[in-house]
């Protein structure tokens, strides 16, 4: 699997103010609050005292800023946008690094598609792209990120769109703040976010214990009697604990078989385990491979049903001191 490349960029950052985003039958950006029918949360971990809102968002700009410097073409026809409150950020330095009114901006759902309006850009339905058509880049955010670049997304309950997205990219770019920067999944971020059919709740939930979840919850809305929060699809979303996941390297170092018989998973093959489960749409574990290996799989060996990859070719993450670190895969 990739190793990861570590570089520092010095930039000069500034907070923002975020707009308010709707809770029910929409993609959030903000992380739900901890309920007491909820063990753990999907709410994002307490922050510490000594890292302020102010220092969060404003490396969140730092790093959506030099993401875009670096991977974002004014020649672009087609470029995803994901959900979160970084992508506030990105499409604020879109904006001012665009010169072209022709190019189309493919949200992965509400909240990140009122973000594009509001910037005076041109949004497009994902399922309105021609068949054949690829994005040039698709921008998101990630709620964690391992050494190999493998990322949980779906605290913000948009995980099946924010997949579509990425899989339909030449490349997939990631950008986030210095919390999310972890050696192994499931370190920071406490669950994986899993999409199902209602009907189908107690059944994932029975067959997610089963494979090693301690305690797996199915989400609820803000105000908790409301009920559990609906995604744009209609299905809910169960919030599943695993252990500390795997990375490849992990295995072959015999620090685990992986496969879950002995209470490990490695990162793919968990999401591969929980995305059989009958009633399940998607897993929030972007993992395996990325955009360019995928297109030179095809390329090379022709294989027909290798068509996409989930995982980012570089992370942005924002530090605490103003700078921003950057994490690729080994070419």
């Amino acid at each position: 699997m990739a190793s990861s490349l570590l570089m520092r960029l010095s930039l000069r950052t500034s907070s923002n103010q975020l707009p308010n985003i709707t809770q029910r039958t929409r993609c959030i950006s903000q992380r739900l609050p901890a309920p007491s029918s909820f063990a753990p949360s999907p709410a994002t971990p307490a922050t510490p005292p000594t890292m302020s809102d102010t220092t969060i968002e404003a490396a969140k700009r730092a790093a959506a800023q030099q993401a875009v410097r670096d991977h974002f073409d004014p020649t672009a026809s087609n470029v995803g946008i994901g959900s979160g409150t970084t992508i506030v950020y990105v499409v604020e330095a879109i904006k001012e690094a665009s010169t072209n009114p022709a190019i189309r901006f493919v949200p992965t759902g509400y909240q990140s598609r009122q973000v594009i309006i509001k910037a005076g850009l041109t949004p497009i339905a994902f399922d309105s792209l021609p068949e054949d058509t690829l994005l040039d880049v698709a921008f998101d955010g990630a709620d964690e990120v391992d050494l190999e670049l493998n990322c949980i997304k779906g605290g913000g309950a948009c995980l099946f769109q924010e997949k579509l997205v990425a899989e339909r990219a030449r490349k997939f770019v990631c950008v986030a703040d210095y919390r999310k920067k972890q050696d192994r999944l499931l370190t920071f971020w406490p669950t994986i976010p899993i999409e199902v059919a209602p009907l189908s709740v107690p059944t994932v939930l029975r067959s997610l214990r089963t494979l090693g979840s301690t305690n797996p919850k199915l989400r609820t809305t803000l105000l908790e009697k409301s009920g559990p929060l609906k995604t744009d699809q209609d299905f809910f979303i169960i919030d599943a604990p695993f252990k500390s996941l795997l990375i490849a390297d992990d295995v072959k170092a015999g620090k685990g078989k992986g496969d879950g018989s002995d209470g490990t998973w490695e990162v793919n093959r968990l999401s591969e385990a929980i995305k059989a489960l009958t009633g399940v749409l998607e897993v929030g574990i972007f993992s395996g491979l990325n955009g360019p290996d995928a297109e030179a799989l095809r390329s090379t060996d022709g294989v027909r049903t290798v068509t996409s990859g989930q995982k980012p070719v570089a992370v942005y993450f924002g530090m605490a001191d103003g700078q921003v670190e950057l994490r690729t895969a080994k070419q």
